[in-house]
């Protein structure tokens, strides 16, 4: 009996011995019963990856310009010479090659070069030459060739940038939980796999890569993470460090290159040797100043020296003007414009910070716009510190703050994904200087690789926590499970979200169910709908998108009364509404039916005034507004004498037009139609002088029109009946071999 007790509790020690090791609490998680399994196969990871991030992008192949890519491709003056517009890409300003000299319309500047020089470059591989009707390419102001891009290529482009990227992620995630690559090392495959696959299907990264314009943030963001990745790889592998450590830069140059939010990367570089290696605080200062030095170049020896004054974010005189399009924190007091309060400011603010974290769990609605009046509470008032999401919004990231430094000085890697949260955010976050909008989805772009790690590090912890209960095979299935389930509905929502951004009107149309206070957009929706309207053949079809677009950019001038833009839309749709009840009225039989559509349609001509004089007092200098005084004065003037019979009102409108364009062939055509009219009206009044006077004004407009086009039948008709009407037989009779000379079969009363 002795023997065998003794011999049981011999092997009951060697039981607890052996199986110590795989029943230890440890952060590394060493298990050889998945070691050839899916969880730990990186080659796997980067195929699955790869494809994902191309299948969920696939559908934007298709899509057109849309958006800001006017500003960087359809309308840039550098991007359209192709390769001969590097010098202007590189040399200004990144707005200039849209805005010309106009740069300033943003604090602090744009010099993000890199992309535009991409876009430089596809225009002249695969774009092409833009030509005139007879096939001659059509020269720039310069004497350039200009190119007519391929949204396809564009859109390719990005699709595989992003797959790169999220390649990137994955690597340096794997990189920083299993630096020695062990393929038992389910932690770090689990954290790298689930971490990419959180952010290659979030939607809210939609507007980076689905707007081609948004190839910056894709740029900025891939150069960064591989500098980093390249940084962590040099320590790991001491032998090829140098030729790591000068790649980690060259990629920082790519990065600062594309877009100037690289810059927060100085605090991430380091924080990752801080978190993910053993390196002292010596080797991590020395190997942190060649970035350093690259942005103190960068910043100070190239970009402003391009930038000039614009570079300044301070304000004073290079500060964009007071406009609630530059400055989403402002408000309406004694009918004009004035900055927030403190509280006012920084609640909004606060509150945005909320609403960027709520899209990040949950990303729904998403929209392209958030400029001001999308932004409100749900009283619909400017937030104050006193609100509930605004309080919330405090705790929440003073809870971060808390967590980030507790954790780093436990050197725990949940407190650099704060840190990398909190520092890519800190740029876009309105808190140090304003942006100019209250918030985009494309600012998350960088932010949420914080958040998709730390999301990816929870479902590692409950692995973790139960391994050792359940068995490591099911204790991995739960935390599957969920990542499955969110990667599958994220994916629906991108994929599905992909569509909106087919070009401007699909867009706009789509966003505005979203952001229905948002001035920007209610202008935007007007402005598509006019567009459509203008192609559109269909009668009933066109009024509809007319007055669609009339209400929209009411509602745009009722939320922004200084919108300039959305005023003149409102001209225009007002325009545009008056021509058609003047031919839906002539096509009337009924004399009131036709008196009242004609009524009606100089209501929308004077409501076009209207609208253009409240343009030309915000912004007189509007290069637009001359022209389209012209088009509403005259179509007025047309309309009052040919269909109300107001001779004298009308002769009033159209030698009004002719003050904000002096040469108009229609103007000069209709005044000398009523001019003509009227002096046949005085000469059967017996007022023959009179009579003569305003035959003799209506050749001097027909003369000048006949200047303008010197083969116009009905003008040269037209004179030889103002010369019948004064007995001038040799007039009549040389005009009159004039218009049949060019067109013996011309019929007035077809006209």
């Amino acid at each position: 009996m002795s023997k065998k007790k003794k011999s049981n509790k011999k092997k009951t020690i060697k039981t607890d011995n052996t199986q110590k090791p795989k029943t230890k609490v440890s952060n590394k998680t060493t298990v050889t019963s998945i070691q050839n399994s899916f969880w730990v196969n990186k080659q796997l990871h980067l195929i699955l990856i790869f494809f994902l991030s191309c299948g969920l992008y696939i559908n934007t192949l298709n899509h057109q310009y849309a958006v800001d890519d006017s500003i960087v491709i359809l309308r840039n003056q550098f991007t359209k010479k192709g390769i001969s517009g590097m010098k202007g890409i590189w040399g200004e300003d990144t707005f200039t090659g849209f805005f010309g000299s106009k740069r300033n319309l943003v604090a602090g500047g744009r010099y993000r070069p890199l992309s535009l020089a991409t876009f430089a470059i596809e225009l002249q591989l695969f774009g092409t030459v833009i030509k005139d009707q007879n096939g001659n390419p059509i020269l720039d102001a310069e004497g350039d060739i200009n190119y007519q891009g391929k949204p396809f290529i564009s859109h390719f482009v990005n699709i595989l940038l992003y797959a790169l990227l999220c390649i990137i992620i994955y690597l340096m995630l794997l990189q920083m939980f299993n630096p020695k690559q062990e393929q038992n090392n389910l932690k770090g495959y689990f954290i790298a796999l689930a971490g990419a696959l959180l952010y290659v299907t979030h939607p809210i990264h939609t507007e980076a890569i689905a707007n081609i314009k948004g190839r910056d943030e894709i740029m900025v963001l891939l150069g960064s993470v591989l500098a980093v990745y390249w940084v962590l790889k040099a320590v790991a592998k001491p032998q090829k460090a140098m030729l790591y450590y000068f790649g980690a830069v060259l990629a920082f140059i790519f990065s600062i290159f594309s877009k100037e939010n690289a810059v927060t990367f100085l605090v991430i570089i380091p924080a990752s040797l801080y978190f993910f290696t053993n390196s002292s605080i010596k080797k991590i200062a020395l190997v942190t100043l060649p970035f350093l030095i690259v942005v103190g170049i960068f910043w100070f020896g190239i970009r402003a020296p391009i930038l000039g004054e614009a570079a300044s974010i301070t304000g004073g005189e290079n500060a964009p003007a007071t406009e609630l399009m530059n400055d989403p924190f402002l408000k309406i007091e004694n009918n004009r414009y004035v900055p927030f309060t403190f509280e006012e400011r920084f609640s909004t603010v606060l509150y945005t910070w909320l609403e960027y974290i709520k899209l990040l769990v949950y990303p729904h609605p998403l929209t392209n716009d958030y400029y001001p009046k999308h932004i409100r509470t749900d009283m619909d008032l400017i937030p104050n510190f006193q609100m509930g999401k605004v309080i919330f919004s405090i705790l929440l990231h003073l809870l971060m703050g808390v967590l980030m430094v507790l954790g780093t000085l436990k050197k725990k890697p949940f407190a650099f994904f704060i840190l990398f949260y909190l520092a890519t955010f800190s740029v876009v976050s309105n808190l140090i200087f304003s942006i100019g909008s209250n918030m985009a989805e494309r600012f998350m772009f960088l932010p949420s690789v914080g958040f998709s790690a730390l999301c990816a590090m929870g479902l590692y912890e409950l692995i973790f926590r139960t391994r050792k209960s359940k068995g490591i095979e099911k204790a991995i299935k739960t935390p599957a499970y969920i990542l499955a389930f969110v990667c599958i509905l994220y994916s629906i929502k991108t994929y599905a979200r992909n569509y909106a951004w087919y070009d401007d009107y699909v867009l706009f149309t789509t966003d505005i169910v979203n952001s229905p206070h948002s001035a920007k957009l209610n202008n935007a929706v007007s402005g598509v709908l006019q567009d459509k309207a203008i192609k559109t053949a269909n009668q009933i079809q066109k009024k509809g998108l007319l007055e669609e677009a009339l209400e929209k950019s009411i509602i745009a001038t009722n939320l922004h009364p200084t919108y300039n833009n959305a005023w003149l839309l409102r001209g225009n749709a007002n325009v545009m509404l008056g021509n058609m009840a003047e031919l839906e009225g002539s096509q009337k039989s009924n004399p009131d039916a036709k008196n009242t559509l004609y009524l009606k349609a100089l209501k929308h001509f004077d409501a076009g005034i209207v609208a253009y004089k409240e343009v030309t007092r915000l912004r007189p200098d509007h290069p637009d507004v001359k022209r389209n005084f012209t088009v509403v004065y005259r179509d007025r003037g047309k309309l009052l004498g040919q269909r109300l019979n107001k001779l004298d009102e009308s002769i009033a409108s159209i030698e009004k037009s002719l003050t904000y364009s002096i040469k108009d062939f229609e103007s000069f055509r209709l005044l000398g139609v009523a001019y003509g009219m009227k002096g046949i009206f005085l000469q059967q009044r017996s007022q023959a002088q009179l009579g003569v006077q305003s035959h003799y004004k209506a050749i001097n407009y027909f003369e000048q029109a006949l200047e303008m086009n010197p083969k116009s039948v009905p003008i040269l008709f037209n004179l030889e009946m103002a010369y019948r009407h004064l007995g001038d037989i040799a007039k009549v009779e040389q005009y009159n071999s004039m218009w049949k000379a060019i067109e013996p079969d011309y019929n007035p009363q077809a006209q």
